[in-house]
């Protein structure tokens, strides 16, 4: 199976603002979207001016997401297919939230499923930005919680702590969105002579396991921490050839992930 990277297209930028700085930049969010218009609690939390730096972007590719979340309030908030206007007011398709304590603290405590209260900006309406690949997770060479992917496809329905999902798959043996999976922990990894940045990755599915979060229609795909906020101070992509994070590992292609090595929980497992 193909299995790639995501690094600035299809991924989910988080920008971290702080609404209690005097300093802090906003914008405007308007949404004429079903999805959007007819739920309160989204019109309430993801419209109106938010806090957002005047960098901020979405990732590249259809989707056009990304993530906000305020430290000072807690408020957890993500956007799908967001276009900024000339005027600077941002249009958006889907957007969800979570109200975590201020600086996200407990958050594994009081969300241990990082389930969003409504909506989202994939499928699963899960906090998918979380279980995405940091960069200084990949420059210290330790990744310490799960992962997400995109699937090539999944099976119809969704698995706990998915909320819903898209596959169309009627195999009885596809994995659905959400169903979560590891590499077998009896496997040694290390003789397996995979790419350094396979085996990153590899190591952290194996000891924390990971979970399908939206389907793509051609490959696997893990995702990786947006650059943008690097970017936005002057700094190299890191992970393009010549960054630091490219040269640490002698590239990031993940064509050889085990996943016939992998394990799939039962359906709603954990639940």
């Amino acid at each position: 199976m193909v299995t790639s990277l995501n690094t600035t297209s299809y991924n989910i930028p988080v920008y971290i603002v702080d609404s209690h700085d005097p300093q802090q930049e906003y914008a405007n969010f308007e949404s004429k979207d079903n999805r959007v218009i007819y739920k309160e609690d989204l019109v309430r939390y993801t419209t109106g001016r938010i806090p957002l730096p005047k960098y901020a972007q979405p990732a590249g590719g259809g989707d056009k997401s990304f993530a906000v979340y305020d430290s000072a309030t807690g408020m957890m908030r993500e956007y799908f297919h967001a276009v900024k206007d000339d005027k600077g007011t941002w249009h958006f398709s889907a957007s969800g939230y979570f109200k975590a304590k201020p600086n996200f603290k407990d958050l594994g405590k009081d969300n241990f499923a990082m389930q969003l209260t409504t909506g989202g900006s994939a499928v699963v309406g899960m906090l998918n930005p979380l279980s995405q690949i940091g960069i200084e997770e990949a420059r210290k060479g330790e990744i310490k919680h799960a992962l997400s992917f995109t699937i090539a496809n999944a099976g119809k329905g969704f698995s706990y702590p998915a909320k819903q999902g898209d596959g169309t798959s009627t195999n009885p043996n596809a994995p659905l969105e959400g169903q979560w999976f590891r590499i077998d922990p009896k496997i040694d990894l290390n003789k397996l002579k995979l790419r350094p940045f396979t085996l990153l990755v590899a190591k952290a599915v194996q000891k924390y396991g990971g979970y399908a979060a939206d389907k793509n229609l051609f490959c696997h795909a893990f995702n990786a921490e947006h650059p943008i906020n690097e970017m936005a101070q002057g700094k190299p992509n890191p992970w393009q050839k010549g960054g630091d994070i490219y040269e640490k590992y002698n590239g990031i292609d993940l064509n050889d992930f085990p996943w016939h090595l992998t394990q799939w929980a039962p359906v709603d497992w954990g639940k």
